[in-house]
């Protein structure tokens, strides 16, 4: 189910997996499970402030950075798209993807959103407060 916050701009996806949460996260955080999920070639480190790459078969990447891990439960980054090279780079908007699990009996609920990404998650910001 795909829906979006009009409001926010936010879309969101959930799903119901037939797997225990430990399975789906283990998934979720393989890069040749999560490549052929995305459809991308798709690398991340688990770690806040770790690379997050993903590159789809149009050349179009998305870079960006973990903000928080919460091993089996939660993982959040943010990323911007990046389209073409050199004078013709297009740089796309900050936005932030969170992907929850929720356990349930013998399944799992896969919940993700992406958002626009606020100020305060910008890079720039956090700097400029220290």
């Amino acid at each position: 189910m795909e829906s979006r916050d009009r409001h926010a701009e936010t879309i969101r996806h959930e799903e119901t997996i037939r797997a225990p949460v430990d399975d789906v996260w283990t998934f979720l955080t393989d890069p040749g499970a999560l490549s052929a999920w995305f459809g991308a070639d798709a690398w991340l480190e688990l770690e806040p402030g770790g690379p997050v790459r993903f590159r789809f078969a149009d050349g179009t990447e998305r870079r960006g950075t973990v903000i928080d891990v919460e091993r089996g439960r939660r993982l959040t980054w943010r990323w911007r798209e990046l389209h073409g090279a050199g004078l013709s780079l297009v740089v796309g908007a900050p936005s932030t993807v969170t992907i929850e699990l929720v356990p349930m009996r013998d399944e799992t609920r896969v919940q993700i959103s992406e958002s626009p990404a606020t100020p305060e998650e910008l890079p720039a910001a956090r700097e400029a407060k220290r």
